[in-house]
């Protein structure tokens, strides 16, 4: 064997044969890459958070997105964010809690 020999890591994503899609980016590790979510998308399949909604790079969850308009929340079914109930507040996990 030659010890000479070094290992030379590929770059997928900057060769473009990677196979992340649209709403993912491409994150090269040694002899391999994967694939995260962009802004705006989250979970295993990049789903598009809801309207007037944002998350962070490689969200993972409908959780993760958080709603512009205060005390609202993300709502999956509807693609929307709805407003918390009378009588409940938003809180850090992103779910109404009452008061």
């Amino acid at each position: 064997m030659d010890i000479n020999k070094k290992n030379i890591d590929v770059d997928e994503c900057e060769l473009n044969i990677d196979n992340c899609d649209e709403n993912m980016v491409c994150i090269n590790i040694p002899g391999s890459f994967s694939c995260s979510c962009n802004l705006g998308y989250y979970g295993t399949a990049c789903s598009p958070c809801p309207e007037n909604s944002t998350s962070l790079f490689g969200s993972v969850s409908i959780l993760d997105c958080k709603c512009e308009l205060f005390n609202h929340y993300p709502d999956h079914q509807t693609s929307t964010c709805l407003p918390c109930p009378l009588g409940f507040l938003l809180d850090a996990s992103n779910t109404c809690q009452s008061n």
